[in-house]
C-alpha cells in the first residue's frame, strides 16, 4: 500500500475546509467564560516551543475521519490557545485523510506550504532532522501522534504511508533534538511498548494504553478536549497542567466504557520520573511518590 504523505508547515493561524469536514474557523477571542483556561507558561526560561503532530495511517472510514478531527483540535489548540508561533508548528498527514482529500496545497493557498511527495518515514525523519538543527537546549518540544501500530517481533510499528517505523527509530531519531523538555504523546496500540525507549530527563512521555494492550484507541478525543475544559481544573487555579488534563481524559474514558458495557481495552500511562515505568494512576504522585510531579508542573504553552 504505496501512499505518500503531506507535510504541512503551518504559516498562518487561519482555519481551512477539507473534504467531509466542517471549516475549522479560528477560535474566538478570550472572554471571561473561556479567557481562565488559556495554557498558562511553564515557570523555568523556556525560550522557545515547537511541537510535531503526526496522524498515522487508519483504513477503517470512522476511525480515520475520529483521528483527522484529533488533528484539527489539537492543531487548533497550539495555535489559538497555546499561542504557538505557525512557523513552529509541523503537521504530518496521510494523503488519503480528509485533511488532504480536496486540498489543494501550495503557498498561495491560505499560506500552506508542502514538501514534495515522499514514504511517510523518510519524510518525518527529514522533519526531525530539520527540527534538530532549529530547536536548542533550553527549547520545548511536543510530539504528537495518532493513529494505528501493531507489533511485530516485540516492537511497536507506527502505520505510516509506505513503509512503517519502529518505536526504535523513533527514538533514535527524537534524540537528535536538543530540547531540554520533551513532551511525547503516542495515542496508538500497544503504546507502553515505546516509553523505555522514549524516556529521558526532561521528558513526559503519554500513552493511550499499555503494552499489551493492542486494540484501537480513543484517548486523543477526551484528551484534547480536557486541554480547555474547567473540569479538568481540579486545584480550581484558573489554568489546566497536562496531568488534570490527562488525569480527566482517563476518567471519561473510564465512563465511557462503563456506560456501554463494553471490556476496557485501553489504560492511558505517563512517564515522567525518567525511571522508563510508567504510571496508570499518576495523579497519586504524592502518595506512591512515582510519575506525575512533573507533569503537574507542565502547561501546554508557546512560552
Amino acid at each position: 500500500m504505496k501512499r505518500t504523505i503531506i507535510v504541512i508547515l503551518l504559516i498562518i493561524a487561519s482555519g481551512f475546509a477539507v473534504a467531509g469536514t466542517p471549516r475549522v474557523e479560528p477560535s474566538p477571542k478570550p472572554t471571561p467564560s473561556n479567557a481562565g483556561f488559556q495554557s498558562k507558561p511553564a515557570v523555568g526560561g523556556t525560550k522557545n516551543t515547537y511541537a510535531m503532530i503526526i496522524g498515522g495511517i487508519n483504513k477503517d472510514p470512522k476511525e480515520r475521519l475520529a483521528k483527522d478531527k484529533v488533528v484539527i483540535n489539537l492543531r487548533r489548540f497550539f495555535l489559538n490557545n497555546a499561542k504557538l508561533k505557525p512557523a513552529r508548528l509541523s503537521v504530518l498527514v496521510a494523503d488519503n485523510s480528509s485533511l488532504s482529500k480536496g486540498l489543494n496545497i501550495s503557498p498561495s493557498n491560505a499560506g500552506f506550504r508542502s514538501k514534495p511527495a515522499v514514504g511517510g518515514a523518510e519524510n518525518l525523519k527529514e522533519t526531525i532532522k530539520t527540527l534538530a538543527a532549529t530547536v536548542q537546549p533550553t527549547d520545548r518540544f511536543i510530539f504528537y501522534y495518532v493513529g494505528q501500530a501493531n507489533i511485530v517481533a516485540g516492537k511497536l510499528r507506527l502505520n505510516l504511508p509506505g513503509e512503517d517505523i519502529t518505536h526504535e527509530q523513533l527514538a533514535e531519531w527524537i534524540n537528535q533534538i536538543r530540547a531540554s523538555s520533551m513532551l511525547l504523546v503516542l495515542d496508538c496500540p500497544g503504546a507502553g511498548l515505546a516509553v523505555k525507549a522514549l524516556t529521558g530527563q526532561g521528558r513526559i512521555i503519554i500513552g493511550a494504553c499499555t503494552a499489551e494492550q493492542h486494540y484501537s484507541t480513543r484517548f486523543s478525543e477526551y484528551f484534547v478536549p480536557s486541554l480547555l475544559d474547567s473540569k479538568s481544573d481540579t486545584d480550581s487555579d484558573g489554568k489546566v497542567s497536562l496531568l488534570e488534563a490527562f488525569t480527566f481524559a482517563s476518567k471519561q474514558l473510564d465512563d465511557w466504557y462503563f456506560r456501554l458495557l463494553f471490556l476496557k481495552t485501553e489504560t492511558p500511562i505517563l512517564e515522567d520520573n525518567a525511571d522508563g515505568f510508567p504510571s496508570r494512576q499518576p495523579w497519586r504522585y504524592k502518595q506512591d511518590n512515582t510519575d506525575g510531579r512533573k507533569a503537574s508542573k507542565f502547561f501546554l504553552s508557546e512560552e
